[in-house]
């Protein structure tokens, strides 16, 4: 057995802008939604949460985002849908 580190979210936060963009294209067209847009703000104020998990925690918060705000993703959003679970 090789042993492999695979570095927490919260190592590699530069990776959240693209993988943000990626899970909201994917929750949209698995819930039968209109594509959404999020805010540069909204990025940033994700880059800001303690990500204790990995990859899979931060597609849940994007599911939730998704789900629950407007067109577009705010800043105001993840403030206050996405309390990261890890």
């Amino acid at each position: 057995m090789i042993p492999i580190h695979v570095p927490s979210l919260s190592e590699r936060l530069e990776d959240i802008p693209l993988l943000t963009d990626h899970f909201i294209n994917l929750v949209c067209t698995e819930q039968g939604i209109a594509p959404k847009k999020i805010a540069d703000k909204a990025v940033k104020e994700l880059q800001k949460l303690p990500w204790t998990g990995n990859v899979r925690e931060l597609r849940n918060v994007v599911e939730r985002l998704s789900i629950l705000s407007g067109k577009e993703i705010t800043d105001g959003d993840v403030k206050a849908y996405a309390t990261p679970r890890g």
